[in-house]
């Protein structure tokens, strides 16, 4: 298969960090990264791109997606550790077929032999990306449970500070699926019970509470955005009563409000298109498509359909009714605008 760059996945990675983050690592270099952050101080990162495993029938589980570890200077045949001493560990993949990264638990890999395959299930990503935040339960990994989590670039902050915090409790299995419950965006709940018996009931009713927080939007959202559009897709101008209404600013993000400003009428193509980060819609309403991604989608022989973003490259959207009515609007679109562009890696 093949893989993003590491000059790529870096900027992934960067785009996602707080401002005042710097680099004590060389330029480019992901396995691992090392960074400062405000909040945390200096963190380790190892990052590969996280690719569909394609591996026999019957090998691997139907709807898997894996990262293959590989560290400098280790051959075929022999064994490598992660390193994590000093700084907190992370290990993360990112996904160029869903715009979202992968956490898995660093300290299980202290011994691995070369090109170990780490999964992930395909569910897991498409909620990322429709959500912001997912966690799967506890699958075995290396003979030990292992709680995997896949997140929007914007949430990676949040990633590390609770995964950081997981560690230092020392939480595995339900206790740590239910702990990184428990920070899903936008959820305001009371931790984790200390008693086991009480976590099955407890990761039960935090996972509704994500679902009705997600379910519970202003239902006028989506028809007031439409009306902005005259009910077309800003890209592809389709109407026959497909359009829905996507969010510039997550649903899951704070400032992803339910407001007009925050929408973009689009078919449902092109909403899973936008959703994914697969293109952005810059400042003056320009589609600007991820190169580098949809080449990697191309290597991997899954292109069919690429006229749905290159037909559009480096032109103009419909713009919203209120554009030239309303300039207050028209500048609050433009810096939801540049805040997605910047947190997909997607400017300068």
């Amino acid at each position: 298969m093949p893989a993003l760059s590491n000059e790529v996945l870096w900027s992934k990675l960067w785009a996602g960090l707080p401002a005042g983050s710097q680099a004590l690592s060389a330029q480019y270099e992901v396995r691992p990264a090392l960074i400062v952050m405000p909040s945390l101080g200096i963190v380790r990162v190892y990052l590969w791109t996280l690719t569909e495993d394609r591996s026999k029938q019957g090998a691997r589980p139907v709807g898997e997606f894996k990262i293959q570890l590989i560290v400098t200077n280790q051959s075929p045949g022999k064994h490598a550790t992660l390193e994590l001493s000093d700084h907190p560990t992370f290990l993360l993949g990112y996904s160029p077929d869903f715009g979202v990264f992968v956490g898995w638990e660093a300290r299980l890999y202290t011994n691995f032999a070369y090109s170990t395959n780490v999964q992930v299930r395909e569910e897991l990503l498409v909620q990322a990306r429709d959500e912001g935040w997912a966690v799967a339960p506890p699958r075995t990994s290396q003979g030990q449970e292992e709680v995997r989590v896949a997140f929007a670039s914007a949430h990676l902050p949040l990633f590390f500070a609770t995964c950081a915090e997981a560690d230092e409790r020392d939480l595995a299995g339900v206790h740590r699926e239910a702990f990184f419950l428990s920070r899903a965006p936008r959820v305001h709940l009371d931790g984790p019970p200390r008693k086991p018996s009480d976590l099955t009931e407890y990761i039960s009713y935090i996972r509704r509470q994500i679902t009705q927080t997600r379910l519970s939007r202003d239902p006028h959202f989506a028809r007031n955005v439409k009306r902005e559009y005259d009910y077309a897709c800003a890209l592809c101008v389709t109407q026959l009563g497909i359009t829905e209404a996507s969010h510039i600013i997550p649903a899951s993000e704070p400032d992803g409000v339910d407001e007009v400003w925050n929408g973009v009428a689009l078919c449902p193509n092109h909403h899973k298109l936008f959703d994914s980060r697969l293109f952005v819609i810059d400042q003056d309403l320009i589609v600007r498509i991820d190169q580098p991604r949809l080449d990697f989608l191309v290597e991997a022989n899954r292109e069919v359909g690429r006229e749905l973003l290159t037909d559009h490259a480096d032109k103009s959207v419909l713009p919203p009714a209120f554009w030239d009515e309303d300039a207050a609007l028209r500048a609050r679109m433009q810096q939801a605008l540049i805040w997605v562009a910047m947190k997909a890696g997607m400017v300068g």
